[in-house]
C-alpha cells in the first residue's frame, strides 16, 4: 500500500485529499482479491497506466478551469496584464538577441570540419604581437613543422572584375591548395584548386562564393569552366562554394589559386610579411605542443638567417581566437548587461505579481473560506504567472528578431562566418527555458506571500495590508 500511496501523488493535493482514503480502500480489496502471483502483478500494471491517465486528465482539467480564470482576469486587467508582459518581453527579448550574437561569435563552433583542429600560425617581434609571415620563412616553417596534416597561406587581394558589363570592384584572396584541404568544405558546384593547377603552363583557376555566383551570374551553372577577367588576367572558373562558406572573412568574393610558381610564393624577401598562414594540427597534437615545434624552427631559424630573424617567435592561435579582444570584451559586457535587464525585469514583475495578489486578498480570502485550499490557490496564481510569461516570452522573440539586425553588426567582419540575423533551435531553446524560470522562478513567492492572509481579519480590514505598508509596497514597484 505503501507504493499505492505514492502513486497517488500523482494526483493534485485536492483530489487526494478528497478522493485518496476511498481510493485506498478500494485498491486494497482489489489486491486482497488477487488470487496468484500473475494477477498480483496484472493488477499493478493496470493501477500504475489508470492512475497516469486519470492523473494527467485531472490536472488537464484544473488546468482548463485556471486558464479560463486568467483569462477573465486579464480581460479585467488591461493594463496590469500589458505592464506584466511588456517587463517580461524586455528582459527576454534583450537576453535572447545578445545570446544570439554571443553564442555566434564566442562559443559556437566555427562553420568547417574538425574545426578545433584549425590554427593560424604568426610571427611576432617587440612591438609587433601577431604578423604575417614572409614567403621563405612560410616555406621553411612548413618543411620542418611535424605537427600539421596540411599548412596552406592565403593572401587578401582585392580585384577588378573587366568583361562583365561595368568593371566592379570585387574582394578576392590567393589561396593555396592546402586551404581548402584544411577547411575541409567541398564546393556547392565544381571542384576545389588541385595539384594539376600548380603545373606549368595550367591555367590560372578561380572559385567563386555562393554570393557573387547568385548576384552576378543568376545562379547559372554553365559558369564552370568560363573564362573570366580579372585585371589583367584570364581566370577559368572551376567552382562554386556553398552560401554558408566566407574565408577569410565575409567580405571575400572569390578565390584565385596561389601555386608554387606564384611569383608571391616565391619572393626571397624575409621582410616581407604578406603570407596568412592556415594550419589543421594533427588530431594527437595540441596547440600548445604545436607551439614548442614553433620555438624550435624559430631558433634554427634565427640562427641560419640572424639578420632578417632577430628576435623573431612564432605562435599558433586557434581560428576561433581570431576575436579581437575589443570585440570579446564588448560582446561579454553586453550579454552581462542584458541579463542585469532580465534580473531587473524579473524582480518587477514579481513586485507586480505581489501587489495584484495584494490587491486581491480579499478574493482570495473569500474562495479559501468557500472550501479552496492553499495549495489550489496557488496553483492558479502560479497559472496566471506562467501565462503572463509566456505571452512576455512570445513578445520578446519578436523584439529580439527585430533587434538581432542592428546587434548582427557586432560580428566582426574578419571571423569566417555569416553575420547573424536569426534566431536557431539553441536561441529558442533558450528564450523559452528563460520564460519558463522567469514564469515559475518568480511567481513562486508572489503565490505564496498573496496565499499566506486569508484568515477572517482580512475579510474585515479594507485591504490584506495596512496602509502604510502598501504605500511602501507601491513605492518599490514603482522603483
Amino acid at each position: 500500500m505503501r507504493v499505492y500511496k505514492i502513486l497517488l501523488y500523482l494526483y493534485p493535493a485536492s483530489f487526494r485529499s478528497e478522493y485518496g482514503t476511498e481510493m485506498s480502500y478500494v485498491f486494497a480489496e482489489r489486491r486482497r482479491m488477487a488470487a496468484n502471483v500473475v494477477a498480483v502483478i496484472a493488477l499493478w500494471i493496470e493501477t500504475f497506466f489508470e492512475i497516469l491517465f486519470n492523473a494527467a486528465r485531472v490536472h488537464w482539467d484544473i488546468l482548463r478551469q485556471d486558464l479560463r480564470y486568467t483569462e477573465r482576469g486579464i480581460t479585467r486587467s488591461p493594463g496590469f496584464a500589458l505592464t506584466a508582459i511588456v517587463v517580461t518581453a524586455l528582459g527576454i527579448g534583450a537576453n535572447t538577441a545578445v545570446f544570439s550574437i554571443t553564442d555566434h561569435v564566442l562559443i559556437r563552433s566555427l562553420p568547417f570540419a574538425e574545426p578545433h583542429q584549425l590554427v593560424k600560425l604568426y610571427e611576432n617581434v617587440p612591438g609587433y604581437a601577431r604578423m604575417e609571415l614572409s614567403p621563405p620563412n612560410y616555406r621553411d616553417r612548413r618543411s620542418m613543422s611535424t605537427s600539421f596534416e596540411s599548412m596552406g597561406a592565403f593572401v587578401e587581394l582585392p580585384v577588378n572584375l573587366i568583361g562583365q558589363g561595368d568593371p566592379k570592384r570585387l574582394e578576392g584572396a590567393l589561396a593555396s591548395t592546402e586551404i581548402f584541404a584544411a577547411l575541409g568544405i567541398q564546393p556547392a558546384l565544381g571542384r576545389l584548386f588541385a595539384v594539376e593547377d600548380d603545373r606549368d603552363g595550367a591555367p590560372d583557376a578561380v572559385i567563386l562564393s555562393y554570393g557573387f555566383w547568385q548576384s552576378d551570374f543568376g545562379g547559372d551553372p554553365g559558369v564552370v569552366g568560363r573564362n573570366l577577367r580579372f585585371d589583367d588576367a584570364t581566370y577559368t572558373v572551376i567552382g562554386v562554394m556553398p552560401a554558408n562558406f566566407y574565408f577569410p572573412d565575409r567580405t571575400v568574393r572569390l578565390w584565385m589559386g596561389l601555386s608554387v610558381r606564384n611569383p608571391v610564393l616565391t619572393d626571397p624577401d624575409r621582410n616581407n610579411n604578406i603570407l596568412d598562414v592556415l594550419a589543421k594540427l594533427k588530431s594527437t597534437v595540441s596547440p600548445e605542443q604545436a607551439r614548442a615545434e614553433m620555438r624550435v624552427s624559430t631558433d634554427q631559424l634565427e640562427r641560419e638567417h640572424l639578420k632578417e630573424n632577430a628576435k623573431t617567435k612564432a605562435t599558433v592561435i586557434p581560428l576561433r581566437d581570431e576575436v579581437t579582444q575589443q570585440s570579446r570584451l564588448l560582446l561579454t559586457a553586453l550579454f552581462g548587461a542584458s541579463l542585469c535587464v532580465l534580473l531587473i525585469a524579473c524582480t518587477n514583475l514579481a513586485s507586480l505579481m505581489l501587489a495584484r495578489g495584494i490587491a486581491r486578498q480579499r478574493e482570495l480570502t473569500v474562495r479559501a473560506a468557500i472550501g479552496a485550499g492553499r495549495e489550489r490557490l496557488v496553483r492558479q496564481l502560479l497559472t496566471e504567472s506562467l501565462v503572463l510569461a509566456v505571452l512576455g516570452g512570445v513578445a520578446g522573440m519578436m523584439f529580439a528578431v527585430t533587434a538581432l539586425p542592428l546587434l548582427a553588426k557586432l560580428v566582426p567582419a574578419t571571423l569566417p562566418i555569416a553575420d547573424a540575423t536569426a534566431l536557431d533551435f539553441r536561441v529558442l531553446s533558450l528564450a523559452a527555458f528563460l520564460t519558463c524560470v522567469t514564469g515559475l522562478g518568480f511567481g513562486v513567492f508572489p503565490a505564496l506571500r498573496s496565499c499566506s492572509a486569508t484568515g477572517l481579519d482580512t475579510l474585515r480590514s479594507k485591504s490584506g495590508m495596512s496602509a502604510p505598508r502598501e504605500r511602501l509596497r507601491a513605492a518599490l514597484v514603482v522603483t
